[in-house]
């Protein structure tokens, strides 16, 4: 796994009480993003050195992810609202975001699982001025509709950067051109 550290920020009052884990599992990565609720606990870091990837919010359902692989680019996830899972009659199988995930590698890399696709169409983004209020790093702030995406698409970007240290290719992520270095 690509991510050596996970830092979860914990707020009690005006203090931040988070902690740090070393080498964390996926499953401790799933638990630390779904334990966000825009209160108490508002942000999650995962990454190396240099690359890392925040996660915030978490009231409404909604989250702001944004990262960086150099830590010169910084990337925002952009909310994707088209897309579905479909399984076959014949499976079995309970679909958890890593059951998503690998089946979004192997699509990805043609390889024919016979069970289940995962399906893309493509998005339709809102052209709309409006804002949603999320807590992130305990502090409230409005951020874009189209910056707040749901749990499964934070959960798939955040799967794919602790295994891999990039960015979901299936997701749509824009540079932060107020932060590029002329």
């Amino acid at each position: 796994m690509f991510v050596s550290n996970l830092s979860v920020e914990k707020w009690v009052g005006n203090k931040n009480e988070g902690y740090l884990i070393e080498n964390p599992s996926f499953s401790q990565v799933e638990e630390a993003i779904g334990e966000l609720d825009g209160k108490t606990k508002t942000l999650v870091t995962l990454g190396d050195d240099e690359a890392y990837m925040s996660i915030g919010g978490g009231n409404s359902g909604k989250y702001i992810v944004t990262a960086t692989l150099d830590n010169e680019s910084f990337y925002t996830l952009l909310h994707q609202p088209k897309y579905d899972i479909k399984t076959s009659i014949s499976s079995k199988n309970k679909i958890t975001v890593l059951h998503f995930y690998n089946e979004l590698k192997k699509q990805r890399d043609n390889l024919d699982t016979h069970n289940d696709k995962v399906i893309f169409v493509s998005p339709k983004f809102s052209k709309s001025n409006d804002t949603e209020e999320l807590v992130v790093g305990g502090q409230a702030g409005n951020y874009p509709v189209k910056m707040c995406v749901d749990l499964l698409e934070c959960l798939l970007a955040a799967i794919t950067f602790a295994e891999s240290g990039q960015l979901e290719p299936s997701l749509t992520w824009k540079e932060d051109e107020s932060l590029v270095m002329v």
